[in-house]
């Protein structure tokens, strides 16, 4: 009797062990994509097993991923898989706009026979950080004039920005007063920091010269140079312009001065004509 059972149990299990479907591999195209973007994945199955297969689900699970179907479901059938051979199954997907950038992990199961097998494959999301570097605010008006300048460095890629260190070069156009080298951190998307620096300007027109170093959500390293425009005038073209206010002191001054050679003419012209 335990023979006959221990017989029985090999005969269910040979269907198993003769009859099984493997992921072989799979490839992405691009293999980073980005958010928004169309992506071709591409899995090839193996029948590993002893027998052919027939109607073979393949279903991708994308509940907790933020990847989308397009023009097609998330399930293909393979009609038929013969003992030992391969089958490819292609997906098209998009990736949703509002995806951060990483790696994902996407279940996959396979159905055949009244098997459920499950697998998983990963899809990198990957984006272009995007650095911008302006002129917030500026107290320098004219040439040797002492203030501070404010930067704004803006994130409008679609990656965080991390450990931003920035350093305003040394340059001829002016002289730094407060620290050259200042750590911002992180830059969220679609959001900004500011930091200032205190210097003294040189010449008219002056160009700031500055450093940043950062990384982005996939820790990918970034050194660029940036150049920051200051407005900046003569003396004589500030007053033209209405940037400096002229002492009132000195304009009452004048006015008394003339008016003082208005009376002088005045008195000395009354004098003439009595005279004559």
């Amino acid at each position: 009797m335990k023979k006959l059972m221990l017989f029985i149990l090999v005969l269910l299990m040979i269907p198993l062990v003769s009859a099984q479907v493997a992921v072989q591999s799979f490839s992405a195209s691009p293999e980073k994509v980005s958010p928004g973007n169309k992506v071709e994945l591409l899995i090839i199955l193996e029948n590993v097993g002893d027998d052919d297969i027939r109607n073979v689900l393949v279903n991708l699970d994308l509940s907790q991923v933020p990847f989308a179907p397009l023009r097609s479901s998330s399930e293909k059938i393979i009609d038929k898989i013969k003992d030992g051979d391969e089958e490819a199954v292609r997906f098209d997907l998009v990736v949703l706009p509002d995806a951060l950038p990483q790696i994902y992990k996407i279940p996959i199961k396979i159905s055949y026979n009244e098997t459920v097998k499950s697998s998983l494959i990963s899809l990198e999301v990957s984006a272009q950080a995007k650095l911008d570097v302006i002129l917030e605010e500026s107290e320098i008006i004219k040439v040797n004039d002492k203030g501070a300048v404010t930067l704004k460095f803006i994130n409008n890629g679609l990656t965080q920005i991390k450990f931003l260190k920035v350093t305003l070069q040394n340059s001829p156009f002016y002289e730094i007063l407060s620290p050259k080298s200042l750590y911002v951190g992180e830059v969220d998307i679609d959001d900004f920091e500011t930091e200032e620096f205190l210097i003294i300007s040189k010449v008219k027109d002056s160009r700031l010269v500055v450093d940043i170093e950062y990384t982005d959500s996939n820790n990918n390293e970034f050194k660029e140079t940036r150049y920051v425009d200051l407005s900046i005038y003569t003396l004589e073209e500030a007053k033209q312009l209405g940037l400096i206010k002229t002492s009132s002191f000195g304009i009452w001054v004048i006015l008394f001065v003339l008016v003082v050679i208005n009376i002088i003419l005045y008195r000395t012209f009354r004098r003439k004509k009595n005279v004559n």
